[in-house]
């Protein structure tokens, strides 16, 4: 199974929208990160997304570029300061690779905890960010992190 973690693209300021739509370069990143999984040949099984409306967009716009089978689904347990371990308890490691739009912390909680066991360690990253995380069996371990700002 392999786990892509995105961290959704960069919001409107909450004083410009309440509900936080992505902003236009929140836009530009999401359809970048996209096209370099495209055009890896990334092929996704299910996205989750937190329903937050920054999540579900770079759901959107990823899921417009990347094959996927299923349609992105808004499920509990992403939002940003949800317990990543509950979040991984309700995972089924059958269910393929697939491409989870979060938020910060609980993306680098979550990243920590499967990389370390621990949630202590924190991984940075901005808007817009993809990590991709293999699981080897009875580990896992980091494939790569890809920020947009280097596309």
């Amino acid at each position: 199974m392999t786990l892509y973690i995105l961290q959704h693209g960069d919001a409107e300021p909450k004083e410009k929208n309440a509900e936080r739509p992505l902003s236009e370069q929140g836009r530009r990143d999401i359809r970048l990160v996209a096209m370099h999984l495209h055009n890896a040949n990334v092929r996704i099984a299910g996205m989750l997304h937190s329903g937050k409306l920054r999540a579900e967009q770079s759901a959107r716009l990823i899921g417009e570029t990347i094959p996927i089978e299923a349609a992105p689904a808004q499920v509990d347990g992403l939002n940003p300061n949800d317990d990543p371990a509950e979040f991984l308890s309700s995972l089924d490691p059958q269910a393929g690779d697939i491409l989870i739009v979060s938020h910060m912390p609980f993306v680098s909680r979550l990243c920590s905890l499967l990389l370390t066991g621990s949630t202590e360690t924190a991984f940075a990253s901005v808007p817009g960010t993809v990590f991709c995380l293999e699981n080897t069996g009875d580990k896992w371990q980091l494939a790569y992190m890809l920020r947009p700002d280097f596309l």
